[in-house]
């Protein structure tokens, strides 16, 4: 559910763990349309890291150096609507630096906003009369989550129904 205030709260998290918690906080929105190299900049602005490269994979490699300079650092990733692969954006992952923490945050859809979104997904085979009511029962168990949904219809597109009822 939009507007209820997660990205304001978050903001608040974020400058009252900064000088307690972390050296450094940086918070890139992410939204329904993911552009990593924007996130790459983003988070590259606020570490005050100049990019001369283009290439968003150079640009990953030196956001997760100077990411791993940071001694505790939390990253946060607003309005995450789909899959982040957060190594092509440059966030280091678990043993490669424990100083670096992550905190993301995401919307709920309501139930004709997540058949939407899986529809749109998981293509419309979803509305033939064998696939729906098991569509709509993988829908449900994705709780309304953007990226379980996104995930979850991208891996089931094209299956047959028995891989769709096995999904369940």
């Amino acid at each position: 559910m939009g507007g209820i205030g997660k990205t304001t709260l978050v903001k608040e998290i974020a400058r009252k763990v900064k000088d307690k918690l972390f050296d450094s906080v940086v918070i890139a929105t992410v939204t329904q349309t993911i552009d990593i190299e924007k996130i790459q900049n983003r988070i590259a602005e606020l570490l005050d890291l100049k990019f001369e490269e283009h290439s968003t994979d150079v640009k990953a490699l030196r956001l997760r150096e100077r990411l791993k300079k940071e001694k505790r650092v939390l990253v946060v990733l607003d309005d995450i609507w789909g899959k982040v692969d957060l190594e092509e954006v440059g966030i280091p992952l678990g043993d490669e630096h424990r100083g670096c923490k992550l905190l993301l945050t995401s919307r709920f859809l309501n139930e004709l906003e997540a058949w939407d979104l899986f529809k749109k997904k998981a293509g419309d085979c979803v509305e033939c009369c064998d696939l729906k009511p098991i569509a709509k029962k993988v829908v449900e168990k994705c709780a309304g989550l953007p990226i379980a949904i996104a995930t979850v219809a991208g891996a089931l597109r094209n299956k047959r129904l028995f891989e769709w009822k096995n999904a369940l």
